[in-house]
């Protein structure tokens, strides 16, 4: 009960963020652990100025990111929307073209990287000793464009799915071949053996999810599938939510360029250390994103705003949490930050531990309007997510670091911080009529949710609430005693088949804009799946099950999907 206190009180949507929450930190620090793991290989094996050349073709794996999310956050979008909608067959199609696409993708890249090898690393007017270890690093990176574009696919489709243990152990074979070879390797070959490093962790994560896929327990299924249109609108969603990628992509150069403007080369180091820990920070803010994703989509695809209004309230809480917790943990370690990427100069690194604690200022903020500008995109407000993204990562913070690198380098670094706070306190004004989440009001008034435990008394009393409920908005007796007697039926069911073992349920009610037009009925569970009107299909049902099926059979709609992290039934419930 405590682990759960940090996501609120414990109900459906809370679990199920918190199970998405601990399988996404732990696979994007795991990631971000990697790269540290690689600069500081780099930094005590080999030397600083090894560290400084990985930075400067840092922005050239962030882009590999963004061209990864590029293909598959708009298709696992529209699988999120087919989950809510329930549609099987419509989820397996665009899993298949996400397969295609990216390894496609990737193999074109990996052609494109190695014909534009010299156009690319010739854009750093940078010294020839510092060019060669760039371009060792960069030798290494040839086939890492393919491995990152399924390995992005496949686990941002295993954490809609509700399958995050597979990132887990995905993670975990990663990060132990990544460090056994960083060290192997840089030992006996130098840079170009930390990114060959880079790229076998991400084969054998793949690997692993490969052999979930061919398993049993995998509810996706592969096959030869190609829609183009499907594909186009699929990178089309995929722009505007991974258009912060490519904006983390552009802030790293922004920042170099601004250091050998106004300061000099030896001052890069204060860019790769902040990159490091921007990357840290994104990689988590990354993780919460990945919880509300799938979440947000199910929800408003299914119009359930009550439900779309909680999930939001879990994730800025956490986010406001983890931003607070690695603020502590900066200021306090940025002494040693500069030590661990080989820096030996004293003066240097009390500059670059300076800078460290200025751009930590004002991240919560960063967390924050980052959460929100991708909800927008989720919940199909586009145009201005991607406005807000683009002001957040890139417009302010660019002016802020050219104001601030006029006065010091200190100045610089607070000025990108304070960027952050502003394009929030921005947003705030902006949305100021409709409010944060652009739910609409009135639609909002005819909904209602309901969570509770799971056991006969909590059931009842939700009953006898939801029948008061309805008929306060004139909804007819008779239907307000079947809904009464639905929730007290399917309750009563699902505390019966837990035998003591305990799980939350959540009743939500859709209502039309007249008291005699459809009530949408919506029943989450985290329980063991189970699903009554197959059941009935079958002919295996026990007297309770039997009864719901009589009251159900003639609803417009009934619908039951299992996920990993929940189950769901929806019933729709016509005029009698």
């Amino acid at each position: 009960m405590k682990q759960l206190r940090f996501f609120g009180p414990k109900t459906v949507i809370s679990t199920r963020f918190r199970s998405v929450f601990t399988a996404a930190m732990f696979s994007m620090v795991s990631a971000y652990t990697l790269i540290l793991t690689d600069n500081v290989a780099a930094g005590q094996l080999i030397c600083e100025e090894a560290v400084m050349s990985m930075t400067l073709v840092f922005p050239l794996i962030t882009f590999i990111i963004f061209i990864s999310y590029l293909i598959t956050d708009g298709l696992v979008m529209m699988i999120s929307y087919a989950m809510g909608k329930g549609d099987r067959e419509q989820i397996d199609n665009l899993f298949s073209l996400g397969v295609l696409s990216s390894l496609g993708t990737g193999i074109l890249f990996s052609i494109v990287m190695y014909l534009l090898r010299m156009n690319i690393l010739s854009f750093w007017n940078i010294s020839p000793h510092l060019m060669s270890y760039a371009s060792d690093y960069y030798a290494g990176l040839l086939f890492y464009a393919p491995l990152m574009f399924l390995n992005v696919f496949f686990y941002t489709v295993f954490v809609a799915e509700g399958q995050e243990r597979v990132c887990v152990i995905g993670s975990i074979f990663a990060f132990i071949i990544n460090v056994m070879l960083d060290i192997l390797l840089c030992l006996h070959i130098g840079v170009i053996g930390v990114s060959i490093a880079t790229s076998s962790g991400l084969g054998a994560s793949i690997l692993v999810q490969l052999y979930f896929l061919h398993s049993q327990h995998s509810h996706l299924h592969f096959r030869w599938y190609w829609n183009t249109r499907e594909v186009l609108r699929g990178i089309f969603f995929s722009f505007y939510h991974s258009l912060d990628t490519l904006l983390l992509a552009l802030l790293p150069v922004a920042l170099t360029r601004c250091v050998l403007v106004h300061f000099d080369e030896a001052h890069i180091i204060a860019v790769t250390v902040v990159v490091n820990l921007l990357t840290l920070i994104i990689a988590l803010y990354t993780g919460i994103v990945d919880c509300l994703q799938p979440m947000v989509c199910q929800y408003h695809a299914e119009n359930n705003l009550h439900s779309i209004k909680k999930t939001m309230a879990t994730g800025i809480r956490v986010t406001i949490l983890v931003s607070l917790l690695l603020i502590s943990a900066g200021m306090a370690g940025a002494g040693f930050l500069p030590l661990l990427f080989g820096v030996k100069d004293d003066q240097l690194a009390i500059e670059v531990a300076a800078a460290v604690r200025c751009f930590l200022i004002f991240i919560v903020f960063l967390g924050c309007t980052l959460m929100y500008s991708n909800y927008y995109i989720y919940i199909e407000r586009r145009n201005y997510g991607a406005l807000l993204k683009t002001i957040l990562l890139l417009g302010l913070p660019w002016l802020g670091m050219e104001a601030g690198a006029s006065y010091s380098l200190n100045g610089m670094f607070l000025g990108t911080s304070a960027a952050f706070a502003a394009a929030f306190f921005l947003n705030c004004w902006w949305t100021r009529r409709q409010g944060l989440l652009f739910l609409d009001a009135d639609t909002l008034s005819r909904q209602y949710s309901y969570d509770i435990d799971c056991t006969r008394d909590a059931v009842l009393t939700l009953s006898q609430q939801a029948e008061q409920t309805l008929a306060s908005r004139g909804v007819s007796s008779r239907r307000c005693s079947r809904v009464a007697l639905l929730i007290e039926e399917l309750g009563v069911h699902a505390s019966e088949r837990a035998a003591g073992i305990p799980f939350q349920m959540e009743f939500s009610f859709l209502l039309g804009k007249q008291p005699d037009e459809d009530i949408t009925m919506i029943i989450r569970d985290n329980g063991a799946p189970y699903d009554i009107l197959r059941k009935a299909e079958q002919g295996k049902y026990s007297f309770r099950e039997y009864f719901i099926e009589s009251i159900t059979a003639s609803f417009p709609r009934r619908t039951y999907w299992s996920s990993g992290d929940e189950n769901r039934m929806i019933l729709v419930i016509g005029s009698l």
